[in-house]
């Protein structure tokens, strides 16, 4: 099997049509093809082929979808890169990827560039409206002067064909590794719960190098109704997607809460024509009551709540049309996926008992990359466990209610506060530092840190906020500090965070 054959099938069986619109033009499925085979043909003559790791670094774009296309028809292995991660946090993983090209675009050349100084096994970066100079080929070159790769390379069930990077516990990434098997059987439990009856036209702002973004591009690819097409953004910009959804009729929309908040909120709300929004899936991070309310109310639009993680490739659970919508649940779970609460001692825990949630199915990854040890305790017993806390009902509904983990999730992204503490804690002032969430009505959490200065050191806030945006992507950085003489510890010197959250 191989993923990119499901997008084959489909120009085969429905012949070319529209894919979707990008900035104006239609782009139709016998052109990405193209594309994508004509990029796998450039990126055989560089030597790439099945196994290599190919880093993928772009806001989205027609061309994400033909390298997605192009690196499976090798037999490669995708990693997706979030264009706006920081220097640093990119350099770590292509190092750690063991990647041996880059695919990127001119605006991120520069920080490409400076991040893969010194790692010997990357040997060219293709530039998205860049030139051919020293170990950089342009992307459309490439392209153009390659004919279409004919064949594609057949792959096992569980060949990765996707290593997603998510923060961890230990302040590092971790490479996601999952199969083509993980992602076809999410793609197709996802389109099954989402129980489409008709061809829809679909808005995508989501970063096609996210988790949620590529079952969204997958789960595309099975639907049988050829007139279905997706509106796809370079990125969210709100009065521009209210705008396409007047133009283009959009009937449905996938985001995450933060998207969400800013909409219901945002005055070109009352401009344009929304009437055509017919459903709106939202996943990615907690929904309060009164976001549903407030935006299924203005929009006249149902609201579907979903729940997952990059490490079930991601869908785990979704609320469904055909049934009834419980206010806090994320519906039951997806077709052939087991969801189960254990104690801390894993053991199965009774209906309306909370512990941790974890998960069994087609769609839990391989592991993590070239971590055995954390792959080990994470899918303990044939189970992923996934660190976060909850409850089943009676009837199977999933309600999320905490984390085990401190994880915080900001605008629907999972942010580690061991991350940025050990960022932090590079500066002279600061002798100890803590970081935890705190509820935010924009982003869902925001960031605040804890701070013990060291003796006779003067430190602002505005200083320690600045500092941490020099050394990270800006979104993470604390947008609240709290000076204290100490943190509160138990007696083994653990910091202890909920007493953080009682000073608040």
């Amino acid at each position: 099997m191989n993923l990119v054959k499901f997008g084959d099938e489909r120009l085969e069986k429905l012949g070319d049509n529209r894919t979707f619109v990008f900035e104006g033009e239609a782009v139709t499925s016998s052109q990405l093809n193209e594309m994508g085979r004509r990029l796998a043909g450039g990126l055989k003559s560089l030597g790439i082929g099945r196994g290599d790791h190919v880093v993928v670094s772009l806001s989205n774009s027609p061309e994400v979808f033909a390298c997605f296309g192009a690196i499976w028809r090798l037999g490669a292995v995708i990693v997706p890169i979030m264009f706006l991660l920081g220097e640093d946090e990119t350099r770590y993983i292509l190092d750690h990827s063991d990647a041996k090209a880059v695919i990127t675009s001119v605006d991120l050349l520069e920080k490409i560039e400076n991040a893969v100084k010194g790692i010997d096994q990357i040997k060219k970066i293709i530039v998205l409206g860049g030139e051919d100079r020293g170990n950089q080929l342009d992307f459309s070159g490439l392209v153009e002067n390659n004919p279409p790769l004919k064949l594609t390379e057949e792959m096992d069930e569980d060949d990765v064909a996707l290593m997603i990077y998510t923060s961890g516990t230990t302040g590092q990434p971790k490479g996601v590794m999952l199969s083509h098997n993980n992602l076809y059987q999410n793609a197709l439990a996802s389109w099954q719960a989402n129980e489409a009856a008709k061809g829809d036209i679909t808005l995508i702002c989501l970063p096609l190098a996210h988790s949620f973004g590529v079952v969204v591009m997958n789960s595309g690819n099975l639907s049988p109704f050829k007139e279905s097409f997706g509106v796809l953004m370079r990125w969210f910009d709100p009065e521009e997607l209210f705008r396409l959804i007047e133009k283009y009729r959009v009937t449905q929309f996938i985001g995450v809460p933060t998207m969400y908040q800013i909409l219901v909120n945002h005055p070109a709300g009352d401009k344009f024509d929304t009437s055509s929004l017919e459903r709106c899936t939202i996943s990615a991070a907690p929904v309060t009551e009164e976001l549903y309310r407030s935006f299924t109310t203005k929009f006249d639009c149902q609201m579907y709540e979903g729940y997952g993680l990059t490490e079930a490739s991601p869908a785990v659970a979704l609320c469904r049309a055909s049934m009834a919508i419980k206010k806090g649940s994320t519906g039951i779970p997806i077709p052939d996926v087991e969801v189960r609460i254990f104690d801390a001692e894993d053991r199965e825990l009774p209906a309306g008992e909370q512990g941790e949630i974890v998960v069994k199915g087609p769609n839990v990854m391989l592991g993590y990359y070239k971590r055995p040890e954390e792959t080990a305790e994470t899918l303990r017993g044939g189970w992923l466990h996934t660190g976060d806390v909850g409850y089943l009902d009676e009837e199977g509904y999933l309600f999320i209610t905490d984390r085990f983990k401190d994880m915080i999730i900001k605008g629907g992204y999972n942010i580690y506060p061991s991350e940025i503490e050990g960022y932090l804690e590079e500066h002279p002032a600061v002798s100890e530092i803590a970081i935890i969430g705190i509820p935010d009505d924009k982003y869902g959490e925001e960031i605040m840190a804890f701070i013990v200065r060291m003796p006779d050191q003067d430190l602002s806030e505005d200083a320690v906020i600045e500092f941490a945006k020099s050394r990270m992507t800006p979104f993470k950085a604390p947008s609240q500090v709290k000076f204290i003489d100490g943190l509160p510890k138990s007696l083994v010197g653990k910091v202890l965070k909920k007493e953080l959250r009682k000073m608040l």
